[in-house]
């Protein structure tokens, strides 16, 4: 307050809210104030925030009027002024020095908060928290192992919504390091949006870098000794109820036998671990087994979710068994999930997530191929749309195909890509040159069968 008798063109003036009260209690004192400013003028204000009541109403005010006179503003949750005033002036005299005082204090803070059990999303939350912004912690293969946005930053949430919703394969993240490890990459932290990382985060976070890559190695060996001692485990504490996941790993062989290709399955195990925590999901045997096999708990939608993001990963098909809800029925649903698995990857083509609930659909698919005459029969019932130029004949089948598996015109055009109206458009061309009505639920039936039969993608 008395610095406002000497203010100097170019000064950067701190406003804390409770302070703002004492100085200006009303709108004149405030208009006044913000006047005085204008005219030195300052380069801007720093607006310490309050919780609320007169205090923030009349830093609200404050901040009107500072637009009204053109002066730069920014918003400052609370905090202590006088550490702020310390921090700025730290900046300006040693603009490195500060950065590097700042990302100390969350290194810090990261530490003490490991060293108290906090795990990696914690970890990631404060990270964010710390730069106002979207941060995801990923896994080497890409995949997001914590998205976190903080409340205070309303556009870190839609930048997180629209990274989850892309998997990872949207626009590249402001900024991105490499987690350091022994092996290799043990995973990246990504900061999101479009805007350019700030000087703090691109100081920070090679710093805390190594403190999360310690915090994943931790976990990972935990998991690992879990699962050494597998039969004593527990069945994951989320649930009942509980599924098996089941998928291959590897074929017996020499070159699976090879210690590149063990070290490989090691790793994608490694990875499996971190798309749910022990609670959720526990994986059972170990890099030599045949199968990949994991207990999940929670319910249907759940598994099945966490059931697609394992195909994702493994880049197969893979089982689910149906729900049980004692440990002694552990080794039906394996079993079950084991049948799941032949009678799925015995059809031309094997769904990402098969459901033992689903099994005699996948042996009678299967055994359709069987029939002495299906596939001569199939190609006279879509005589009518096998003539023509390749691609316009590739067009028609994927179209016919993903309308009768997906239902409906919406839910195809988004398996093929297109939109809603290319697929309509696409049925009205093949309904017109095949005298078709596809609404017809008698002509439905064999076209999907015969579809079964041919496969001209």
């Amino acid at each position: 307050m008395p610095a406002f008798d000497a203010l100097e063109s170019g000064d950067l003036v701190i406003v804390p809210a409770t302070a703002l009260t004492a100085v200006a209690p009303a709108r004149p004192e405030i208009e006044a104030l913000v006047a005085g400013l204008a005219a030195a003028p300052v380069s801007g204000a720093l607006l310490v925030e309050a919780e609320s009541g007169p205090a923030a109403e009349a830093l609200e005010t404050c901040a009107r009027a500072l637009e009204a006179a053109g002066l730069p503003a920014l918003r400052v949750a609370r905090t202590d002024p006088a550490a702020l005033e310390r921090a700025v002036i730290g900046y300006i005299v040693a603009r490195g020095g500060e950065l590097e005082r700042q990302a100390g204090l969350l290194e810090e803070e990261l530490e003490r908060r490991a060293l108290g059990g906090g795990g990696a999303q914690e970890l990631v939350g404060i990270v964010a928290t710390f730069l106002g912004r979207a941060v995801v912690l990923e896994s080497p293969r890409g995949e997001a192992i914590v998205v976190h946005a903080p409340a205070e930053a309303p556009a870190a949430a839609a930048e997180a919504a629209r990274y989850r919703a892309q998997g990872g394969a949207g626009p590249e993240p402001a900024l991105r390091i490499d987690l350091p490890s022994a092996t290799g990459s043990n995973g990246r932290l990504a900061v999101l949006g479009p805007e350019p990382p700030s000087e703090l985060a691109r100081v920070a976070l090679p710093r805390v870098a190594g403190l999360l890559a310690l915090e994943l190695a931790r976990d990972e060996a935990v998991r690992r000794a879990a699962d050494r001692a597998r039969r004593a485990e527990p069945m994951p504490s989320d649930g009942p109820p509980w599924a098996m996941l089941l998928a291959r790993q590897r074929e017996a062989g020499a070159e699976d036998d090879s210690r590149a290709a063990r070290d490989a399955r090691e790793g994608v195990r490694r990875e499996l671990r971190l798309l749910a925590p022990a609670r959720r999901m526990s994986l059972r045997g170990d890099a030599d087994s045949l199968e990949i096999r994991a207990i999940v708990a929670g319910n249907e939608d759940e598994t099945f979710e966490l059931a697609e993001r394992v195909a994702r990963l493994l880049a197969r098909g893979v089982a689910i068994s149906r729900p049980f809800t004692t440990a002694g029925e552990r080794p039906g649903a394996e079993a079950a999930a084991r049948s799941t698995l032949e009678a799925a990857l015995a059809l031309e083509a094997p769904p990402r997530g098969a459901r033992a609930a689903r099994l005699a659909f996948y042996r009678m698919l299967g055994a359709v191929h069987k029939m002495p005459d299906g596939p001569r029969l199939a190609r006279a019932v879509l005589e009518p749309l096998l003539g023509g130029r390749p691609d316009v004949r590739r067009e028609r089948l994927t179209t016919l195909r993903a309308l009768l598996d997906h239902g409906g015109i919406g839910e195809a055009a988004a398996v093929l890509g297109v939109h809603r109206n290319t697929v309509a458009y696409r049925l009205r061309a093949i309904e017109k040159a095949t005298g078709w009505h596809l609404s017809d639920p008698e002509l439905r039936l064999p076209l999907a069968i015969a579809l079964r039969f041919v496969q001209e993608d």
